[in-house]
């Protein structure tokens, strides 16, 4: 290993530390100009909403709601105070993404040595998809600074046996825990990987004292939120399942089925599908697939050098753990597996693997390593694939898209016209409309949510229902003018953005009643076009 002389995480000189800072810097500009040049989806509407409220009480209450612990809605409580544009909401993302590529070098250097750290600072500060979920305000990147932190800590306490770097690991896994329930499946994972590092060379007695209570007072974390959030979410979400696919009514293609997929299969495909989403190219991602395994068994196969750092053959189990961990909860239904953000903490280990298989084949010298994670950077860029909902392209989410959609509702829509949205679309909608500003919804009507603010009126659909599609909205749209009793002959106006796209095209060729529409198409997210309310309604 790279680090034989010396401490693994001191492995890096100073002028290392000047260049990753450089390199890190590089990257953090990258993903400013991403968070400032794009308009909010809907999941990031809805997350700023739940924090968006009068006390951290309420704020706290909210949150309960998600799919997802509270710290994000926590700290935009308090965050909000600094502004509400694009960039300043999404900086807390901006920082933790940046700070985890630094904080991953230094790990990944400290178990796998100078090569893979610099293989892997280039793919993790470079890589499309990395760019795009630093820029964007979800849990995602929080939890990944929080969890590699927690890992980075552990190694340096079990090298200096030292409690007080117990407890920093250990807090910083509380705060991941927190982030994401991802962690917990990383927290399994980082615990089986510290047993078997203390069996192979035992620290002292009060530091493993101190991480076992640590381990307790995680368990006990994980209770507290599956008391308070989890199992009430079937109040929220009725089609949601405490533990069991209880994300299954929106990630349903994610979630094995036994009587609907063959396991290994599906696996198979998750775990292309995973590298796929993590290199954002689909080549690129199956031959990282092949990469990671042969730098893993590398690492499980290569001599054990006594006293130095990490052992390779624990690392190497290390970097399958999660892998296995993910499959297992899939196969008892319990979590996700595939090209989804929910499986985005494997991005560490995969990642790491690849680096230590560049690390390897040049033979750890850090600047022949590098190269080829350039070239694998710049072929993700030059060829990368739509990955889905997660990954839309820069193109249709340009801020300057939803200006303009603002600015033709201020222009086009009268005060006595109703704007109709489905609840995706309504989220992304009130947070511009309304100027970032608290939204109170009336629900009074069954299956509707409503608002007013700076002189519209908003209707959409409940939280539960999903987006506007060609099947499914006529059936909503009589719904809604018998539920607010319309007028004949007033207007309408259909406003969809989210994740959706071409509900006007489609509702074109399914019916005459639509055939008629007029199209206002601002990028490919957002259209609007007016339906008046006819006389048989």
């Amino acid at each position: 290993m790279a680090a034989a002389n010396q401490p693994a995480w001191a492995a890096a000189d100073r002028r290392s530390n000047y260049i990753a800072t450089a390199l890190v810097g590089i990257g953090s500009l990258w993903r400013l100009w991403l968070a400032q040049a794009t308009f909010f989806n809907s999941d990031e509407a809805w997350h700023f909403s739940m924090a968006n409220q009068a006390s951290l009480y309420l704020a706290y209450k909210a949150s309960l709601t998600l799919l997802h612990p509270p710290l994000l809605v926590l700290v935009l409580y308090f965050w909000r105070g600094l502004g509400t544009s694009n960039l300043v909401l999404r900086l807390p993302c901006v920082i933790a993404g940046t700070l985890f590529c630094w904080v991953f070098w230094k790990w990944l250097t400290a178990v796998a040595g100078r090569g893979a750290g610099w293989a892997g600072l280039i793919l993790m500060t470079f890589l499309p998809p990395m760019i795009a979920l630093s820029a964007d305000l979800r849990q995602y990147t929080l939890m990944l600074l929080f969890a590699t932190s927690a890992a980075y800590f552990l190694e340096r306490t079990l090298a200096e046996n030292s409690l007080r770097l117990t407890a920093v690991s250990t807090g910083f896994l509380y705060l991941a825990l927190l982030s994401h329930y991802s962690a917990f499946l990383f927290a399994a994972a980082i615990g089986v990987y510290c047993i078997l590092r203390m069996f192979a060379r035992p620290p002292s007695a009060p530091v493993i004292a101190a991480w076992a209570a640590g381990q307790a007072g995680g368990l006990a974390l994980g209770w507290i939120l599956y008391t308070t959030q989890i199992a009430e979410l079937r109040k929220e979400y009725p089609a949601a399942q405490p533990l069991r696919r209880y994300a299954d009514w929106y990630l349903s293609d994610y979630y094995f089925h036994a009587g609907r997929n063959q396991l290994l299969p599906f696996l198979y495909h998750g775990t292309f599908g995973g590298f796929r989403f993590i290199f954002g190219q689909t080549a690129v991602g199956g031959i990282a697939v092949l990469m990671f395994a042969v730098g893993t068994l590398l690492l499980l196969f290569e001599k054990l050098a006594p006293n130095i750092g990490a052992p390779s053959r624990l690392v190497g189990i290390f970097l399958l753990l999660p892998f296995a961990l993910n499959c297992a909860a899939v196969a008892a239904g319990l979590y996700p597996y595939g090209r989804t953000r929910q499986c985005v903490f494997l991005t560490v280990f995969a990642i790491a693997g690849v680096s230590v298989f560049l690390a390897k084949v040049t033979k750890q010298r850090a600047r022949y390593a590098a190269l080829p994670a350039i070239g694998i950077v710049g072929l993700c860029h030059l060829f990368g694939t739509l990955q889905g909902r997660d990954m839309l392209p820069l193109a249709d989410q340009r801020h300057e898209h939803m200006d303009q959609a603002l600015e033709f509702i201020h222009r086009e829509i009268r005060p006595t016209d109703l704007i109709f949205a489905d609840a995706a679309s309504r989220l992304q909608l009130g947070h511009y409309l309304c100027q970032q500003q608290p939204i109170s919804l009336d629900r009074s009507a069954p299956g509707f949510e409503s608002f007013q603010c700076r002189g519209f009126r908003v209707v959409s659909t409940g939280p539960n229902e999903g987006a506007f599609t060609g099947d499914t909205f006529a059936a909503e749209w009589r719904k809604m003018v018998r539920t607010y009793s319309l007028e004949p002959g007033a207007n309408v106006w259909v406003f969809q953005g989210g994740w959706a796209s071409g509900l006007a095209e489609a509702l074109r060729g399914r019916s005459p009643e639509f055939s008629a529409l007029e199209l206002h198409s601002l990028g490919r997210y957002l259209e609007l076009f007016k339906l008046k309310v006819p006389d048989s309604e």
